[in-house]
């Protein structure tokens, strides 16, 4: 859904709702219809009655986990979950729906990102942060919109067959500081947590490689069931889908050089859990 005007995603809107006031209203139906008060299902899903009013009212985009657990308490049979599933989609703007849909579909991926935490690793306080920084004339719905459906991407990683991540970091990744001391803190120890994980490897490029191959953005190889490679890269104000065989192989050596600069992934997580003290 995108508006002629500004190319950008226009506010779902449903009988004059937004999107997320148009959930919030569902969730109130069903919770309505199950007898419960704001403070019963708070107490349901372990959520104070002040938040559930927020997401009623469309203030605050609920998490996954959130949804989940009204879908259980309210015997809703997921239909919450997939309501927000179509009211995610028209969150992405259009030019990044592709790639959406291509890291869904993806059992690998190799990626470089040179200024910000990956949309797959950040925590929610880093992910508001950083699109607010980009989206100055948005207010506080349409953030919590797009907040919400990065965060809802974070989902293919913990279903039960995950994607492999190799994730690179340029070095500057981790010293510019996005939202202040906290919520860099939390986001180290975001990063070092999914370390941990065996379908996630991280590295770090340092500083002192200097030139690279990866210096004209950000850059991620797919690929897919099929073993068919795709590369996805971004500019500003856009990105675009490769599939040509020599321009994924040029992709492929210059990521794949990086990764040979970069730091070993243990000294890689060391590198950023030394942070979180600094």
């Amino acid at each position: 859904m995108t508006s002629k005007t500004s190319g950008k995603p226009a506010t779902a809107t449903v009988s004059g709702l937004t999107a997320l006031a148009y959930w919030g209203d569902e969730l109130r139906f069903h919770r309505e219809q199950a007898g419960l008060t704001q403070e019963g299902l708070g107490r349901a899903i372990h959520m104070s009655p002040s938040m559930i009013a927020m997401v009623e009212t469309g203030r605050r985009a609920p998490r996954i986990e959130f949804i989940k657990s009204c879908d259980q308490v309210l015997g809703t049979n997921g239909a919450l979950a997939r309501l927000w599933k179509r009211i995610i989609k028209h969150s992405y703007l259009e030019w990044f729906r592709p790639f959406v849909e291509v890291e869904s579909e993806a059992i690998e991926m190799l990626k470089y990102e040179p200024q910000a935490v990956p949309g797959l690793l950040q925590t929610e306080d880093y992910a508001r942060a950083q699109i607010r920084t980009g989206r100055m004339r948005d207010n506080d719905e349409e953030i919590e919109r797009h907040v919400a459906a990065r965060m809802s991407r974070q989902e293919i990683l913990a279903q039960k067959n995950p994607p492999f991540l190799w994730a690179i970091l340029d070095e500057a990744v981790l010293r510019r500081p996005v939202g202040g001391d906290q919520v860099m803190r939390d986001q180290f120890a975001r990063l070092v947590q999914a370390s941990q994980n065996p379908h996630v490897m991280l590295q770090v490029l340092p500083f002192a490689v200097g030139a690279h191959g990866g210096m004209s953005g950000p850059m991620t190889l797919f690929t897919l069931p099929d073993e068919t490679m795709l590369v996805y890269a971004e500019a500003f104000g856009g990105g675009q889908i490769i599939g040509l065989p020599e321009e994924v192989a040029n992709c492929r050596q210059r990521l794949d050089l990086m990764r040979a600069c970069a730091l070993p992934p243990d000294d890689s997580v060391r590198m950023i859990a030394d942070l979180i003290g600094e």
